[in-house]
Parts: structure tokens; sequence; C-alpha cells
């Protein structure tokens, strides 16, 4: 029979240590690829929200146009607050909507609202 050697264990520290280390710069690279993926996935996001809501806000009003009414001089949506503008050139109306640095325009062609 052989001899149980009760080293073992003492030879396999540096080994675990080496595994330690590579399983650390696996998980750090990973996130270091994913972090600024999900940054510019959040900053479009917010971009397109932004969009979104100044169109939404020109098609309120213009509906609002479209009925005789008169339009809101601001709009508020959570904490973002539009501007909200009416312009009128050679008898064609337009809206304009101001939001930070962002201008959303939009030209009113006809007043009348057909439904269906």
């Amino acid at each position: 029979m052989g001899v149980i050697d009760g080293n073992k264990g003492q030879d396999q520290k540096g080994y675990i240590l080496l595994e330690s280390l590579v399983a650390f710069l696996i998980l750090t690279l990973c996130i270091s690829f994913y972090l600024p993926l999900t940054t510019n996935l959040l900053v479009t996001i917010k971009k397109e929200k932004t969009e979104v809501d100044l169109a939404r806000v020109a098609y309120e009003q213009s509906q609002k146009i479209g009925l005789n009414q008169d339009l809101d001089s601001t709009w508020q949506t959570g904490k973002t607050h539009y501007i909200i503008t009416l312009s009128e050139i050679s008898q064609r109306k337009g809206i304009h909507i101001h939001y930070g640095g962002q201008t959303k325009e939009m030209d009113i062609l006809s007043t009348q609202i057909i439904t269906p």
C-alpha cells in the first residue's frame, strides 16, 4: 500500500489562485463590453422617447386647430415641459414645439378633419 501524503492541498494553492484570477479576468471583460452597450442603448431610448413625445404633442395640437380650439401654450409630460407656439405664414398654419435645444415643426395643410 502506498503512503497517504497530507500535503496534496498545499500543491493546489497556486492553481486555485490562477483559476480565480482567470475567472475574474473573464468577468471583468464581460462587464467592460456590456456597460458601454447598455449606456448607448439608454441614451438612444431617451432621444427616441423625446422625439415621440414631440410628435404626439404636435399631433394633438393639430387636432385642436382642426376643431377650432385654442392651442395649449405649454405641455407637460412627467418632468418634461414643452413650449408650443402657433405660426401663420400666408394663411398656412403651423405648430412649433420647443424642448431644450430641439424644435419640432409641423405644417398644417388642411384644417378639415374627416371622420369615417
